[in-house]
C-alpha cells in the first residue's frame, strides 16, 4: 500500500488491489510452471488450481463492485518475489524431477502467501460488518488452504523423486 490509511476500512481498501495483482500475476506463473511440469498429477493440479486462481480474481472483482469500486491492482512486491523466485527455480532446476520439486515447493510458497492475505482481508471485512464480502473472500481462502494442503501431500514424492 503506498497510501497512509487511517481506517480499517482504508486498510481493508489498500490491501484488495495488492491481492487482485496477485491473483492475476499467479495465474501468469501456474500457466508457465504447468507448461514446464512434468509429473502429470502435478501438471494436473496447476492446471486446475489455474482456473480456481482464475476465478479468485473474479470474486475480487465481484468484491470491489459490491463496494461500489472499480476493481484495481497495485503491484505488490510479495507477489512479485514470490513469482521471481519460483522462476528462477524452475529454470535453475537441471532434471525434469529437479522442476517438478521446485514447482511445488514455490507453490507451497505462494498459497502460504495466499491465505495469510486472505486470512486478513476475511477477518478485516468481518470487523467491518461486512459479511457478504468475507464471505466471498473466505471461499477464495478455503480454495488456497486446500490447495496447499494437496501441494504438502505431494511434496514428499517430488522430492524423492529429485533425489
Amino acid at each position: 500500500m503506498s497510501t497512509t490509511f487511517n481506517t480499517l476500512e482504508e486498510k481493508f481498501l489498500g490491501q484488495l488491489p495488492l491481492v487482485y495483482f496477485s491473483e492475476q500475476q499467479f495465474a501468469e506463473a501456474l500457466g508457465k510452471m504447468s507448461a514446464n511440469a512434468t509429473d502429470p498429477m502435478l501438471k494436473s493440479g496447476l492446471q486446475k488450481h489455474l482456473e480456481e486462481t482464475k476465478q479468485h480474481a473474479t470474486n475480487l472483482e465481484t468484491v470491489f463492485f459490491k463496494l461500489g469500486r472499480k476493481p484495481e491492482t497495485e503491484k505488490c512486491p510479495i507477489c512479485l518475489g514470490l513469482v521471481a523466485s519460483g522462476e528462477t527455480a524452475m529454470k535453475s532446476a537441471g532434471t525434469d524431477a529437479l522442476r517438478d520439486a521446485s514447482i511445488v515447493g514455490s507453490s507451497v510458497l505462494v498459497e502460504h502467501y495466499e491465505m495469510a492475505a486472505y486470512k486478513g482481508l476475511v477477518a478485516q471485512a468481518e470487523a467491518l460488518g461486512m459479511t457478504e464480502i468475507a464471505g466471498i473472500l473466505k471461499g477464495n481462502l478455503q480454495q488456497e488452504e486446500q490447495t496447499a494442503q494437496r501441494l504438502e501431500n505431494a511434496a514428499p514424492m517430488m522430492m524423492q523423486k529429485a533425489a
